[in-house]
């Protein structure tokens, strides 16, 4: 939780559109739009790898120093390249460090080393939700938030309602949503059928007695 925003600079754009966007990316930069409370949009571009580390150590604040001032807004929508991997544009809003903002946190899982469950044979963690939508003031935005499965059950699960939330950090998310869930994987038919004959022996030949006999009556 940061009480105050990182700092970005920034430069006015001068030229919009896809072919001076793509020099930008060129040149290490990337174009973004900063916009809200009524002002002005203003297009500027930012250092590429300064956004990048920002963003890989969770920063949803930025301080962005542009036309001599600092302004404090908000990392509202990130744009990537068609395959997912390079970041092509930024969306920026202005908000105070002291209005409500919505952002999506991280779920970070703990307690699978010491969780008896995954202990068991076949059992396997089930994560279907990675992150989820909370509303705070933009100085209170948690790191993370964090799930214990220390003592969860086999079959067993933990929703929306049971994810401790920071104190001032709501979220509207549906609280009977599961976020993980332990399970037991179904043993495969050929295990199955392997393990039934084990039980039984060498399945008996019907008439192999009878030709025996026979065989030696003469």
């Amino acid at each position: 939780m940061a009480n105050q925003a990182p700092k970005l600079e920034a430069t006015p754009r001068e030229r919009l559109g896809t072919r001076y966007a793509r020099r930008l990316r060129k040149e290490g930069k990337l174009p973004a739009v900063l916009y809200g409370h009524g002002e002005t949009p203003a297009h500027v571009a930012v250092d590429r790898h300064e956004l990048h580390e920002l963003l890989h150590d969770g920063a949803h604040m930025l301080e962005l120093h542009h036309n001599g001032k600092p302004e404090t807004c908000l990392i509202q929508d990130v744009q990537y390249d068609y395959m997912g991997d390079e970041i092509v544009h930024v969306d920026l809003v202005r908000r105070s460090m002291s209005e409500e903002v919505s952002v999506n946190i991280a779920i970070e899982i703990t307690g699978q080393d010491e969780c008896k469950a995954l202990q068991e044979s076949g059992a396997f963690l089930d994560q279907s939700l990675t992150d989820l939508e909370v509303i705070c003031k933009a100085n209170a935005i948690p790191d993370q938030l964090t799930v214990d499965i220390t003592e969860l059950e086999v079959h067993g699960s933990v929703s929306v309602g049971d994810v401790p939330m920071p104190t001032g950090v709501r979220t509207e998310h549906d609280p009977d949503d599961v976020v993980v869930a332990v399970h037991v994987a179904a043993a495969e038919p050929e295990e199955e059928e392997e393990a039934a004959e084990g039980e039984g022996g060498e399945p008996e030949v019907i008439g192999e007695g009878e030709k025996e006999e026979e065989s030696g009556g003469e």
